[in-house]
């Protein structure tokens, strides 16, 4: 959905946008620290509106975690719930989500990098923790499916039937953009694979953590090998 809502002229907040807004991660954690922890002052429309000043629409991880909230801030919004088969979503959520979050890899890197790959991870860690409630891999499979449909039943049950949509995956733009009073694009209605898309920007990131990594090695390392170097010229 986030691609239909740019198409519509509503910036989407995904968590795919932290990627390009680091500085925002910290946000996000004093958001959950908030309403989780007891830390802080739960998030009001003024610091929704900071954070996310710049978006008409927000989907997935992290604001997926104060959906309520969200819908409590802003009583104008209206709220686009698109349920898939649980089977195929799991799946999908499996791959490109559980295997990810848990991963050695990429969880080392995080641990280390901690100016780009640790805040993103952070910030889904503690989606993780703190709204699904699990702590492992093993864990996170186990609750998926009983999370997934306990908020489609929270978000039936304390939206307001006029502010709701319930849209039917393949039914395109039409009941979309009538609910939101758009007009119909001249385009087809988008068709992400979610999974190669997730799995696309993972590598992204593992890339230019890593890169990161190494040149913060390559700092510190040139002075031990230029030591190297001179010590061979003069030895010869």
């Amino acid at each position: 959905m986030q691609n239909a809502f740019n198409t519509l002229g509503l910036p989407c907040c995904h968590s795919f946008s932290l990627y390009n807004h680091i500085c925002d991660c910290g946000m996000w954690i004093r958001a959950f620290d908030a309403k989780f922890a007891g830390k802080g002052e739960p998030f009001t429309r003024t610091e929704w509106d900071q954070l996310l000043a710049e978006y008409g629409a927000v989907t997935d991880v992290p604001a997926l975690a104060f959906w309520e909230d969200l819908v409590a801030a802003y009583p104008e919004a209206k709220v686009v719930l698109m349920e898939r088969d649980i089977e195929r979503w799991y799946k999908s959520f499996d791959d490109a989500v559980t295997k990810v979050m848990w991963g050695t890899l990429g969880n080392l890197l995080a641990d280390y990098e901690r100016g780009f790959v640790g805040p993103i991870r952070d910030v889904h860690r503690r989606w993780a923790t703190d709204w699904m409630g699990v702590h492992s891999e093993d864990e996170m499979r186990a609750a998926a499916k009983d999370r997934y449909r306990e908020h489609y039943a929270s978000v039936r049950r304390m939206v307001p039937k006029e502010r709701l949509l319930e849209y039917k995956v393949g039914s395109g733009w039409e009941p979309l953009c009538d609910f939101l009073g758009k007009s119909v694009p001249d385009v087809e209605f988008p068709n992400i694979n979610e999974t190669a898309s997730m799995h696309e920007k993972i590598s992204i990131i593992t890339r230019r953590g890593l890169l990161k990594v190494l040149k913060r090695a390559a700092w510190w390392l040139w002075p031990l090998i230029l030591m190297l170097i001179l010590w061979r010229v003069l030895s010869q």
